[in-house]
């Protein structure tokens, strides 16, 4: 599994305030700890004052990532940009290697 950094941005204060609503029914109903193949959420962060926020999570390719991500984009105009990262251990083991 990769880790990805995902940055999203809304693209008006109008599908921010729908997705909002939406995004708070899936917390209610649970439906972020629901279980997905080759997919793990490990943290989201909002900050509403731009409309934008960030998504860290693994994910076994971005066909997965395109997937979930498919309802947000196509319901809510939001714009996501996926960046593969490396964790602390990952960083540490490439420069013992002398790759990085």
């Amino acid at each position: 599994m990769q880790l990805y950094v995902i940055n999203w941005s809304f693209q008006n204060a109008e599908d921010q305030l729908f997705a909002t609503k939406e995004f708070c029914g899936f917390l209610k109903e649970n439906k972020l700890n629901q279980y997905i193949e080759g997919f793990e959420l490990i943290f989201i962060a909002h900050t509403p004052q731009d409309g934008s926020g960030v998504i860290i999570c693994n994910a076994q390719n971005t066909l997965v990532l395109f997937r979930i991500l498919k309802m947000w984009r196509e319901n809510f105009n939001i714009a996501f940009n996926f960046q593969p990262a490396l964790t602390n251990e990952d960083i540490l083991s490439s420069q013992n290697e002398e790759c990085y």
